[in-house]
């Protein structure tokens, strides 16, 4: 396994603690000081730029959306890298709540690395896949106290 895909690896597992956790300060060693995070497709579309920014919006999405769910998995497909400094994969996400159906989202994602350190992230949300058209319905009838954005 490169190098590269170590870290982006590792990155993930940090950022799944963090969203148990609250505590987003791991993930500072894994980002450039100018690290940018895009989001693309879905109302909760995106440009952050620098690591403080980014962290912050990952912990304001988190709490706003996923922390209010009973479990949440997330689940990286379809990896791909393309060296010297890009991963990319399919992130599958679960969420669930009791009483309520489960909710299933797909986002293809991109990591760019620089200097052994991610330095650009962008999330691209399809709204024509059932899946996300299906979050989107749930979230209309189940979830308008949620917040999945970012800024």
């Amino acid at each position: 396994m490169t190098e590269m895909l170590q870290t982006w690896r590792d990155f993930l597992d940090t950022f799944n603690t963090a969203c148990e956790t609250d505590e987003w300060s791991p993930l500072e060693p894994f980002l450039t000081e100018d690290v940018q995070y895009r989001v693309t497709g879905m109302f909760m579309a995106c440009h952050i730029q620098g690591r403080a920014a980014v962290i912050a919006g990952f912990a304001k999405s988190i709490r706003g959306f996923d922390r209010k769910f009973d479990s949440r998995q997330h689940e990286p497909v379809g990896v791909k890298t393309y060296d010297p400094d890009t991963v990319s994969a399919i992130a599958w996400g679960r969420y669930q709540k009791a009483g309520l159906p489960d909710v299933r989202i797909a986002a293809h994602g991109f990591w760019h690395f620089r200097d052994g350190k991610i330095n650009a992230m962008t999330d691209v949300w399809d709204v024509t896949l059932v899946e996300n058209q299906q979050a989107l319905a749930w979230l209309a009838e189940h979830g308008s106290y949620m917040d999945a954005s970012y800024v």
